[in-house]
């Protein structure tokens, strides 16, 4: 599996990810309930929300991953074929331009401050993203499938077990744990993604992942992260 960042930061990655990994365990897979009750509101809209991102798909341009996070190349321009993402929110961060073509989608998560990261992935058809690990042991990453493939098959697999997406169905996972995805269909996929915040430290540990995730922040506004998600 190659690293998707330069050495440093790699290094740098998985030096604090064993401190994570030292203080906190959880399988691939997490139960829905225990970690994110709040997945019921958004089951419940699941299609108010897929009908505001196919407007979106339908009238703007949406860039690629990689064209947001060129760190992330070796898994979106891996076979030309597209993965698109569409941000509204950003490590805390809200997109304002991009969020306010998705009205409805924001009034739903505008006072939910424990997800930090909120973005809709369009998968091409035939679609592959390899095996790849996240940076940051600090959240959990909740997915909603909003269209999913009728015929053939589509799927993620996160530490060795696989999730067959269905429309408005939900799915929580460590993204630290390995994981790839799978579109071997003639069609698209569309999914909201959801990061969100872990409650579960000690005091400690919570201080630490206080800075750490402060860090990110600083990474991504001196990097110009915020600037090259809004769609116009």
């Amino acid at each position: 599996m190659k690293a998707n960042r330069n050495v440093l930061a790699f290094h740098t990655i998985k030096n604090v990810r064993k401190i994570y990994d030292n203080t906190v365990e959880n399988p691939a897979y997490l139960d829905l309930n225990a970690y994110f009750p709040e997945y019921k509101m958004i089951e419940e809209n699941w299609q108010l929300i897929y009908d505001e991102i196919n407007q979106v798909i339908e009238e703007s341009t949406i860039p690629e991953f990689h064209d947001i996070d060129a760190g992330q190349e070796f898994i979106s321009n891996n076979d030309q074929k597209a993965w698109n993402v569409f941000v509204l929110k950003l490590y805390g961060f809200w997109i304002n331009k991009n969020a306010k073509k998705c009205p409805k989608t924001r009034e739903i998560f505008k006072d939910w401050n424990h997800v930090k990261t909120i973005n809709f992935s369009i998968l091409a058809p035939g679609k592959y993203i390899p095996p790849h690990r996240g940076p940051y042991r600090g959240i959990l990453r909740y997915q909603i499938a909003l269209e999913v493939p009728q015929n053939g098959e589509c799927y993620i697999i996160v530490g060795g077990r696989r999730h067959y997406w269905k429309a408005g169905e939900s799915v929580l996972f460590d993204d630290t744990y390995t994981h790839e995805v799978h579109n071997k269909t003639d069609e698209r996929r569309i999914a909201l993604l959801l990061d969100v915040k872990r409650r579960d430290f000690g005091f400690f540990m919570r201080i630490f992942d206080w800075l750490y995730y402060k860090l990110f922040q600083i990474v991504i506004l001196v990097s110009g992260g915020l600037r090259r998600t809004k769609v116009y």
